[in-house]
């Protein structure tokens, strides 16, 4: 048998809606309730899946040719998606095809970078029209 739980405190409801942390969970024993365990544990292996889930740099250059977008695609230094997470710097610089690349496109100043990235180690820079 489950008693219910008891209601949140306003300040504490408040809080809540302020932020997306898990605050004012409860407790069970000297751990969470059953329900608050479970949905972290979920969310932790949806949060795993996407880090390693594979990017469909296609379907996003096709999405942006409808908008009249066309995306420039570049190469990181991390060669693999481990590299990356063992060296995050790494997939923050270009790599020299890329520089070259960027470089060569005429773009002096991009406003709007939009940078994704994919298993292939590919990110996208969309300079504004």
């Amino acid at each position: 048998m489950t008693t219910p739980p008891a209601p949140l405190s306003p300040s504490l409801a408040d809080l809540r809606e302020l932020t997306p942390a898990r605050v004012g969970l409860g407790r069970s024993g000297a751990s969470l309730p059953t329900d608050a365990l479970l949905s972290f544990t979920l969310d932790h292996a949806r949060a795993r899946d996407a880090v390693h889930a594979a990017f469909d740099v296609s379907g996003i250059a096709a999405g942006l040719a409808g908008l009249g977008i066309t995306p420039l695609e570049v190469s990181s230094q991390a060669h693999s998606r481990r590299d990356y997470l063992r060296r995050p710097d790494l997939g923050r610089m270009l790599d020299s095809d890329s520089r070259r690349s960027v470089e060569s496109s005429g773009i002096a100043a991009c406003p709007c970078a939009i940078v994704t990235a994919c298993r292939r180690r590919r990110s996208m820079c969309m300079p504004s029209n």
